[in-house]
């Protein structure tokens, strides 16, 4: 199992939409989009799983007039060919386990909203959730993939169920995630997050807010350190950069290291070898 041709789900979704009311809309993307899940998800319900991938980026169901037009446009640039070759070569080179590869519109937001996103991602153990516009590149699509594969890899390696794992695990595989990137396509393709703040200020944070945090249960209540929070001491993604950053200057102190070694790397042992301090 690789990558799922998601496109045939998309152009029946449309289908269905042009026979129903506006009212069926997002039931009828709960049918065919996520009761199929159940085969990798068997204990989520397929609502909590829409509500999930609404939450990532899935288009939200009455956007269904625009799906048509944007699969048919994914397809002439080859993203799901580009993907599953893509995915092939990340296996090999990680050695890493054989997930699908769900493959969906990213959603635009309100008609003439003039910001929108371009592309997100959600990694699980059992699964990765691409969320595309039609504006990326080759090379952002494969960066993309990279990020979120490296995620599945780490993951597998680990072996935390969500709310088993500590916000120290949370922040190298996001660093992990990152630094993959790096690696494989370059500086120029690496997140704007992983050069947003002084290292002096993100050291500071660290030590202050993260220290003593590093063992909190469940990825759930690691998100206001990920993402940051406004009117709390967390400024946007500051968890993520900590994260590459830590990655990063622990390769630079002790690598290089082989392809697939580095996500086998404990936890513990990326912080007490990175140029983040382990005392307040």
């Amino acid at each position: 199992m690789s990558v799922i041709q998601t496109q045939k789900w998309l152009y029946d979704f449309v289908d269905r939409c042009k026979e129903k009311s506006i009212m069926d809309m997002a039931s009828i993307q709960c049918e065919i989009l996520c009761n199929p899940l159940k085969k990798v998800f068997p204990k989520v319900n397929p609502q909590a799983m829409q509500y999930e991938l609404l939450n990532h980026g899935l288009f939200e169901p009455y956007e269904w007039f625009k799906t048509e037009a944007i699969v048919k446009e994914m397809e002439k640039q080859n993203i799901w060919k580009i993907i599953e070759k893509e995915y092939q070569y990340l296996s090999k080179l990680w050695n890493g386990p054989n997930v699908p590869i769900y493959i969906f519109p990213i959603k635009k937001g309100m008609l003439g909203f003039r910001k929108h996103l371009r592309k997100n991602g959600v990694a699980y153990k059992e699964a990765i959730f691409l969320f595309l516009s039609t504006e990326l590149s080759k090379e952002e699509v494969k960066a993309m993939l990279a990020h979120e594969y490296n995620h599945v890899c780490r993951i597998n390696h680990i072996k935390l169920a969500p709310d088993r794992t500590p916000l120290k695990d949370s922040l190298i595989i996001e660093g992990l995630g990152e630094y993959a990137v790096k690696e494989l396509h370059g500086e120029k393709l690496l997140a704007p997050w992983t050069n947003l703040y002084p290292f002096d200020k993100a050291v500071d944070i660290w030590k202050r807010h993260f220290l003593p945090s590093l063992n909190m249960m469940g990825v759930k209540n690691h998100q206001p350190y990920l993402y940051g929070q406004k009117g709390s001491p967390f400024p946007k993604w500051i968890g993520y950069y900590i994260g590459y950053q830590i990655v990063n200057s622990y390769q630079e102190k002790n690598g290089p290291f082989k392809n697939n070694e580095l996500y086998k790397i404990s936890t513990d042992t990326f912080i007490n070898g990175s140029k983040f301090p382990t005392k307040e």
